[in-house]
């Protein structure tokens, strides 16, 4: 099993801006039922998350403009996660470690020192 991170069709239009400016009202977030049956309200998204969410974006953004993407698999002997820098057309391009895929910045940097 695999899948590719890719800019979805249409992007970056493909969802509409969320304001992070405006603090949620209890109508407007989203609850749900834990275990007990009781109603809870979701949290709030730090900003934190959004900044990462954001910077991940536009990653996939500029290797979609260069005609990458990563693609995660389950690796066949362990069964644990693995990363991918591929072409547009699957190829490989090179491993990637998963301490750099979480780490945007991290990505960022090594895939700005692979490209020069």
């Amino acid at each position: 099993m695999s899948f590719d991170v890719s800019p979805i069709a249409g992007f970056p239009a493909a969802a509409s801006p969320v304001d992070r400016t405006r603090p949620s009202g209890p109508n407007e977030r989203a609850s749900f039922t834990d275990a007990a049956g009781a109603a809870r309200t979701a949290p709030a998204i730090p900003a934190e998350v959004w900044d990462q969410v954001d910077a991940a974006s536009r990653l996939a953004q500029n290797l979609h403009d260069q005609g990458q993407s990563v693609r995660f698999d389950v690796h066949k002997l362990d069964g644990g996660v693995v990363a991918s820098l591929v072409d547009e057309d699957g190829g490989l391009l090179r491993p990637l470690l998963l301490d750099d895929v979480v780490d945007i910045g991290r990505l960022t940097r090594k895939l700005g020192q692979g490209n020069s």
